[in-house]
């Protein structure tokens, strides 16, 4: 019983060692939030692509007389102009001992196939979670004041790592802040 640890003790906490800290991997996790101003869309690029694909539906539906490509082109400047436009909020993260807590949903780490850190500072500086179910997008969520190395260190011990290649979309999304 001596090796347990009281939180609630102060003294005792004084008393432990760095080491020993870092040893005890049940009690690690890594928290954070997604604020909103790191969720803004970049407007401009986003009301320029609009309007280009805008202009695509009108081509479509007038010179190829092409109602179905057209409705499409509309419906994604109106996605992207929701998604543009909506009001964010700040969203929060876990990684702790049983998997992955954001914005009040749980993913285990058996549902976890991989994970990648991309870092790029200043410019990017992200955790890439992929899921084993084919269907289930990636999650990208930027670290802002986390440790990368021991956040790596501690996602090995549950989870693969493996690069995680950006597709076009996810590219797009990024410029466009959506």
């Amino acid at each position: 019983m001596s090796d347990l640890l009281d939180l609630r003790k102060k003294e005792e906490m004084a008393k432990v060692e760095p080491q020993e800290v870092e040893k005890q991997l049940l009690n690690w996790k890594v928290a954070g939030e997604i604020k909103p101003h790191q969720q803004l869309a970049n407007m401009p690029l986003v009301i320029a692509i609009n309007i280009i694909l805008t202009l695509i539906g009108v081509f479509y539906l007038i010179f190829q007389k092409s109602v179905i490509t057209a409705v499409f082109f509309f419906l994604v400047v109106l996605v992207t102009g929701i998604l543009a436009v909506s009001k964010k909020r700040v969203l929060n993260w876990e990684v702790n001992q049983r998997g992955l807590e954001m914005d009040r949903m749980f993913y285990p780490y058996s549902e976890i196939r991989s994970f990648w850190i991309e870092f790029d500072p200043p410019h990017l500086k992200e955790l890439s979670i992929r899921f084993k179910k084919w269907y289930r997008p990636y999650i990208k969520i930027p670290l802002d004041r986390e440790d990368p190395l021991a956040l790596r260190r501690y996602l090995e011990t549950f989870v693969t790592e493996e690069k995680h290649e950006d597709t076009i979309i996810e590219t797009l999304t990024r410029k466009l802040g959506i």
